[in-house]
């Protein structure tokens, strides 16, 4: 897909499934540049301050790396469009032979995917008038209408109250990418629609596809335009896999095989059994729908991820006022959880949100990816960690996080 492949559902032009019109979608105005990351430059075209190492928090990655809970991590910490604090320590890859962390490392961000670009998209595309966050799903995904008695909107996708499952192996019950939306329609509910949250793979994963039906454009392609041209991200920074040769020796390494995800599902799609996943997405779902999914498949440094999540963080070039809000306003509560369109909020029982606050959000990955955001100070703090290199294994990761996060509020950043 993101080497320019028809999105699901979608010829050369976005055709309603319920009828025959089709819907544009326009390229947004890039806005002036930004100072910090993406072209290092601020307003008036002199170079921005590249952010400086924090010892402490460089430390603490070496000292979790010894302790075999990482190979090690990059960061990137500070004010939106301006972190005072970056850089990596530890490792970058174990194996097959030994490489040292690098801050222009590119991480398969996984999860994160959901908060950065979906969430984001969805909100541009109804700025545009392509679709509605708070309408039924059904125009666009038709085989959605009436799930478990309520046909979801879009919010409910982003928010995890659609009653979704937790996680489905789709590679094994779709017959081709297209056919996804059927599959997904066919599972039980996890929960009850309109209620408490479920945290789910699967309602991302609907969205985008919805967004590429609507626009008639693959994903990839609406993040590289809509967000990361829009920020002067370019794809030496952020985007989409599989990463082209050249940036694959910069790609942190993760497991080999998807082997924790096989063991779960049975067998899935899967890289060769001796050799550590570089520059490919770790997650089947997203690697059966060609690398770039709603849920999965974005791979970034620890500055560009600092600098989309400063988008949507405070009103700004992208974003208006009642547009963040949506990324910071509960959405969905119950069982403990709080849930935003997005994100997960720092209200929520289990939320690593540390010395940060209730009043921050943010979102993890499976792989050991996290951004977090503090609106009143503010504040974007983002930790990639590839710690399922070179293989998986349960850990206490939600307390590294929380570790970290009050390293931070203590920084002065």
């Amino acid at each position: 897909m993101p080497g320019g492949g028809r999105p699901r559902g979608a010829g050369a032009g976005a055709r309603d499934p319920r009828g025959d019109h089709r819907v544009s979608v326009r390229t947004a105005p890039r806005p002036a540049r930004l100072a910090g990351g993406g072209g290092g430059r601020d307003h008036g075209g002199v170079p921005a301050r590249s952010p400086e190492p924090h010892p402490e928090i460089e430390r603490w990655i070496v000292r979790h790396a010894r302790a075999g809970h990482w190979p090690g991590a990059a960061y990137a910490v500070g004010e939106p469009f301006a972190p005072r604090w970056g850089g990596a320590a530890g490792s970058l890859a174990l194996e097959p032979s030994p490489e040292p962390a690098r801050p222009d490392a590119l991480y398969d961000l996984a999860s994160l995917t959901k908060a950065l670009v979906t969430a984001p998209l969805l909100l541009l595309l109804a700025r545009d008038g392509v679709l509605d966050p708070d309408e039924p799903v059904d125009r666009w995904l038709p085989e959605m209408k009436g799930y478990a008695g309520r046909t979801p909107s879009y919010t409910d996708l982003m928010a995890h109250r659609a009653g979704l499952p937790a996680w489905a192996p789709l590679y094994r019950l779709a017959r081709s990418a297209d056919d996804v939306p059927r599959a997904v329609a066919a599972l039980p509910p996890g929960g009850t629609p309109g209620k408490a949250p479920v945290y789910s793979c699967l309602g991302p994963i609907l969205a985008g596809i919805a967004m590429e039906r609507a626009t008639g454009r693959p994903l990839a392609e609406l993040f590289r335009e809509r967000l990361a041209a829009a920020l002067d991200l370019g794809e030496t920074e952020i985007r989409f896999g599989p990463l082209p040769g050249g940036l694959r020796r910069r790609a942190a390494p993760t497991e080999a095989g998807r082997r924790h995800e096989e063991a779960m599902a049975g067998g899935c799609p899967r890289g060769r059994d001796d050799v550590p996943l570089r520059g490919e997405v770790h997650d089947g779902n997203a690697a059966f729908l060609g690398g770039a999914a709603g849920n999965a498949g974005l791979f970034g440094t620890a500055e560009a991820v600092h600098r989309l999540a400063s988008a949507l963080a405070v009103p700004g070039p992208l974003f208006d006022d009642r547009e963040v809000e949506r990324f910071r306003r509960p959405a969905a509560r119950g069982g403990g959880d709080v849930r935003t369109f997005g994100f997960r909020s720092g209200l929520a029982r289990t939320a690593p949100a540390g010395a940060l606050g209730p009043s921050s959000f943010g979102h993890v990955g499976f792989t050991g990816t996290s951004v977090w955001i503090e609106p009143s100070r503010p504040l974007v703090a983002v930790l990639l960690s590839n710690r399922i290199h070179p293989e998986w294994r349960e850990a206490p990761v939600q307390r590294w996080r929380r570790e970290f996060h009050d390293l931070v509020a203590g920084s002065g950043a």
